[in-house]
């Protein structure tokens, strides 16, 4: 049945990162949106999941986030390194970088198809690492519920 169908047994969304560019603030991860912070100040990143059907992991290697808002009403906060959003999700989080360096904040698709990012730094210009995208997660119907 399989072959006879346009998609392969793994696919997690219909159009994936081969046919969209996903953007942060609407830029390309090679256009790179900066967003400036203080050392030591706190900053709250409101993530909104604006694609119409791609479900993103996101994380700031080298800090943890702590969600205080999910879809405009307050949240108990929980503090992780790693979170998921869906499509027209919205997540508040805060973070506290301590150093003077930049970090990315990097939003890879589920299927591993690609990905934004945006630099979070102290000056424009200084940029962070963009790491690797993991190896793609392979669900089957009971990861469907």
């Amino acid at each position: 049945m399989w072959n006879r169908m346009r998609m392969d047994r793994s696919d997690v969304s219909d159009v994936s990162g081969y046919a969209y560019t996903y953007l942060v603030n609407g830029q390309t991860p090679t256009g790179n949106f900066e967003a400036l912070f203080k050392r030591g100040e706190r900053v709250r990143l409101r993530i909104i999941n604006g694609a119409s059907m791609t479900f993103f992991d996101i994380r700031i290697p080298g800090l943890q986030m702590t969600a205080v808002a999910a879809d405009g009403q307050d949240v108990e906060p929980i503090t992780c390194d790693e979170f998921r959003i869906g499509p027209a999700e919205v997540l508040d989080v805060m973070v506290s970088p301590n150093d003077d360096r930049a970090y990315t904040l990097f939003a890879q698709a589920m299927d591993r198809s690609g990905y934004a990012r945006a630099t979070l730094t102290p000056s424009p210009g200084l940029q962070a690492d963009v790491p690797a995208l993991d190896a793609p997660v392979m669900l089957d119907m009971r990861d469907m519920g």
